[in-house]
Formats: C-alpha cells, structure tokens, sequence
C-alpha cells in the first residue's frame, strides 16, 4: 500500500507540473494575468516539482529507505509551502497540496515502523 499511494501522489503532482509548464495560468487563481515574470516563476517551480517527483519514483523503485525518508521530507516541505501559499490566494489547489503533504508526511512515519492509522 505505501507504495501505490506514493507513486499515485507523485503521479499527480508530475500530472499537474506538466500542465502548469503548458499553460502557467493554471497555477494562478481565476483572472489573475500571466506576465513574463509569472510565467517563469510558474514553469521554474513546475520543473522543480518534476525533479523531485522523478527522484521519488525512482527511490520508490529501488526500494531505497534512506532516499526515501530525504525525498518523502523534501515533498512534504514543498507540499506545505504549496498549500500555504494557494490558500493564501483564495485557491481549491490548497486543500490538494494539504493532501499530498499529509501522503508525505504518513509514508515518513511509515517508514520509521510506526505503523500509522489504516496502515495495516
């Protein structure tokens, strides 16, 4: 199970990273404009989210824990950061990026052994 859930969360994060470098309004809230300097930021975090998420796949494939604890905070950080500044603007991307915080942030105490909530 912790395995399909991450591959799933990074799925969609890749999912939504792509479509922000193809069109980086998506990642503004309705009707704001997109200037050359939003269409930068927007595409430079999307590729930032690509990066990391490419990493995570691959540490999910290897099956390695130490890779996977460092990348698992990394996404959950970024995660946190998202949903914070999405709420900060009015936007439903919030409570998706609370999400995959919480996804983040449940594999890491799944990983130390603890077994969280609905883990068995």
């Amino acid at each position: 199970m912790f395995v399909v859930v991450n591959v799933v969360a990074t799925v969609v994060t890749l999912a939504v990273s792509v479509l922000v470098i193809a069109d980086p309004g998506l990642a503004l809230p309705a009707g704001a404009e997109v200037t050359p300097g939003v269409d930068v930021y927007a595409r430079a975090c999307a590729a930032r989210s690509l990066a990391v998420g490419g990493a995570l796949l691959v540490a999910l494939a290897r099956g390695s824990r130490g890779a996977l604890s460092a990348l698992l905070w990394v996404s959950g950080l970024i995660q946190v950061a998202d949903a914070g500044i999405h709420a900060q603007n009015g936007s439903p991307a919030a409570a998706s990026a609370g999400v995959l915080a919480l996804v983040a942030f449940w594999s890491l105490w799944w990983l130390r052994g603890d077994q969280p909530p609905g883990a068995s």
